[in-house]
């Protein structure tokens, strides 16, 4: 399954990433989607000096178990990323920073053009 992270609202989501590979993960009773994208975002603008971001965390906005099965696109998401470029995995969603609103897509065309269904 091929997945795609992009945004019309937040412009360093506007180009569409394709996720390389995905973790779900439990953080504070919330469902956690763990991400590694192809194309790093610059840390700097984060906060995170020197660092590049490939690894993002997805918290959904709205369907809570959209992250189990997949069945339907494109899923809105908080994007999230760690506070300190120290830490390897969060423990807690304090942890993180919410650093943009996107949507999960199935296929890059629909990520390009911000398809809604």
């Amino acid at each position: 399954m091929n997945l795609y992270l992009a945004s019309y609202e937040f412009q360093d989501f506007e180009i569409p990433r394709t996720i390389k590979d995905f973790k779900r993960l439990q953080l504070d009773g919330r469902n956690v989607l763990a991400v590694e994208v192809d194309q790093p975002l610059i840390g700097q603008k984060y906060g995170l000096l020197g660092v590049d971001v490939t690894t993002f965390y997805l918290v959904n906005r709205v369907d809570e178990s959209a992250f189990e099965h997949f069945h339907t696109f494109p899923i809105d998401v908080h994007v999230l990323l760690m506070k300190s470029s120290t830490k390897t995995m969060p423990h807690s969603l304090d942890e993180l920073q919410n650093i943009a609103w996107a949507c999960l897509y199935e296929n890059e065309q629909d990520a390009k053009e911000h398809r809604v269904r």
